[in-house]
This record gives structure tokens, sequence and C-alpha cells, in this order.
């Protein structure tokens, strides 16, 4: 593998949680990251001052770009488009609970509410911690566009969310309870 290859290797689990975060669907994800690795391999070395940058911008463009594209075709179809689940250790580093959260399966679901644009801005800021200067960058517009669209993106997804949140803890409590009615006897039998 060569050192350009290697290097694209240590940014791939970031990329690949930007476009899952972006599209909700690994595949499309993989496919995202896998042209943003053929356009990595086109250019020089020497005209990238910081390779996580480059590969963010790009990875997220194509992703606006799919996301633009698959909107035409999610019009034609009847039902709720939901993402796919997937686990998040193949997506990168989740250090905090925002970051989890990004990936949580209704947090995408919520997203399909936003524009491509602001789903970029909303992710970049939220997951990336980018600030806004080089996020209008990646999208292409102003600073104080991407403030407007985080916020905007903000309330659309507080719009959808639960009105009282579980924990971590209380949520696999839930899951894993039995289905039995609350008083219902066991037997020992």
């Amino acid at each position: 593998m060569t050192e350009h290859a290697e290097e694209f290797e240590t940014h791939r689990p970031v990329l690949l949680g930007l476009a899952y975060r972006l599209l909700g669907s690994l595949w499309d994800a993989e496919d995202v990251v896998q042209d943003a690795y053929l356009r990595w391999s086109r250019v020089e070395r020497e005209e990238i001052r910081d390779p996580r940058a480059f590969l963010i911008t790009v990875t997220s463009r194509l992703a606006i770009d799919q996301l633009r594209s698959a909107r035409m075709t999610r019009e034609a179809y009847v039902g709720p488009w939901l993402p796919e689940p997937v686990a998040t250790d193949a997506l990168g580093p989740l250090d905090t609970a925002e970051l989890r959260d990004t990936v949580a399966y209704a947090t995408v679901h919520l997203m399909e509410r936003l524009s491509p644009p602001e789903r970029a801005v909303f992710v970049l800021r939220e997951a990336f911690q980018l600030p806004y200067d080089e996020i209008a960058s990646i999208v292409e517009t102003s600073a104080a566009n991407c403030r407007q669209m985080y916020s905007r993106a903000g309330r659309h997804l507080a719009a959808g969310r639960e009105r009282f949140p579980l924990s971590g803890g209380e949520h696999a409590r839930l899951l894993t309870r039995s289905s039995k009615p609350p008083g219902a006897a066991t037997s020992a039998r």
C-alpha cells in the first residue's frame, strides 16, 4: 500500500461516519467514501495543506450531490424512507454522547426532514465541531447562512423528538424487559 493510500485509510472511519450521517445508508456511504478515495488518489499530495479537511470536504460534497439526486428518486416513492440501521463501531470514534446521538437511527431518520445543505451543515457542526467558516467553504455558502441553516435544522429536529427522552440505561431496560403484563404471576414449575 502506498503512503498516499495509507494516509487515506487513517481517515476512512471518519469519512464513513460522515457519509452515513448524511445519507442514512451504509451502502451509499461506502460508495461515497470510495469515490472520495478515487479523487484523493488523483490529486497531487503537495497541493493539499490539510488532508483531513480536504477529505471531509470531498466526502461532504459527494454526499450532498447524492442526497440531491436521491431526493428526486424519493419523491416518486410512496411510504416512509427509513435509514438503514448500522453498528456504529464501523463509523469511527464516537467519544461523546452528542456524537453517538448523530448516528442514532432516530436522528438519521429525523434528518430526512432537512434539505441536503441543512443536513450537511448540521452534521459537520454537531458531529465534527467544524467552524462555520470551514463549513461555509464545504457547502459553498456564507458562514452567516450556515449559522442560519444550523439553527433551522436544530429546530426541525427538535420538533420531531420525543417529549420525554429516555436515558441509555432506561432504554436498554425497557427493551430487555419481559413482555408479561404488570402483576402477572410467574409459575415455577
